[in-house]
């Protein structure tokens, strides 16, 4: 089975990011969304208005943002990078973890999919959070970058209720 990476956090994060699992790419590079076309980091960049040109860069990003990141799936067997390819899956502890960060106010899946597993797999969904399914930052969700960004942006930057 291939092991995903653990979460990058603050105690203070007030929104959790969460995908499936770390892509063929991510994972020989040892980074979240590693692949060079997918838009997760220029996303976060453009919304956070913060240049980020190295993984150092990306990660501290995250945490002075109060933002959290990790995957729903711990574990998994797959086949090359698609999230249609899971044959085998094993959750992180998602509730521990969500509970250890009261100030959590929204959780984000990173395409339908991670919602899915989550459901699946966990299912843990406290009534303080608010949870919302964006479009995959993935390029194999063809939704044009212009829409993804929009709709990211909203989610990360208005209040609980607005997203």
């Amino acid at each position: 089975m291939l092991e995903g990476f653990p979460p990058i956090h603050a105690p203070e994060s007030t929104i959790l990011i969460l995908g499936t699992g770390p892509s063929v790419t991510s994972l020989q590079k040892r980074e979240y969304y590693g692949f060079a076309r997918n838009a997760f980091w220029p996303i976060l960049s453009s919304v956070y208005r913060h240049p980020i040109d190295s993984y150092g860069e990306k990660t501290a990003l995250i945490v002075s943002s109060r933002l959290a990141l990790w995957d729903v799936l711990a574990r998994f067997e797959r086949e090359q990078s698609l999230d249609s390819n899971y044959r085998s899956v094993l959750p992180n502890a998602l509730i521990p973890f969500i509970d250890e960060h009261p100030q959590l106010r929204k959780i984000l899946f990173n395409g339908t999919q991670a919602a899915r597993f989550y459901d699946r797999l966990i299912g843990y969904r406290p009534p303080s959070i608010e949870f919302f399914t964006l479009p995959s930052t993935s390029p194999a969700y063809t939704l044009a970058c212009e829409e993804k960004l929009h709709i990211w942006r909203s989610a990360l930057l208005e209040e609980s209720g607005g997203a």
